[in-house]
């Protein structure tokens, strides 16, 4: 096995956006179990596959940030 840092990048970037891997592989349509693998480094994902997961995790992202927000008003 090489030693790629696609798979701890994407994990780094799904925690950062507070998603879980259950929510990403659900997004993406994928196995939450080989995410994990890939996430962990026991195996190489296709460019295509990395592809899928990221964009869930960027449309997650996008939707979070386009939500209305709610401030709280002192009285």
């Amino acid at each position: 096995m090489s030693g790629s840092t696609t798979g701890p990048a994407l994990r780094a970037l799904r925690e950062q956006s507070g998603l879980t891997a259950r929510q990403v592989a659900a997004r993406a349509g994928v196995s939450e179990s080989y995410l994990s693998r890939v996430e962990n480094g026991r195996v190489i994902a296709e460019a295509a596959w990395i592809g899928n997961v990221a964009a869930a995790i960027a449309a997650a992202i996008l939707e979070a940030a386009a939500a209305p927000q709610r401030v709280a008003v002192a009285s």
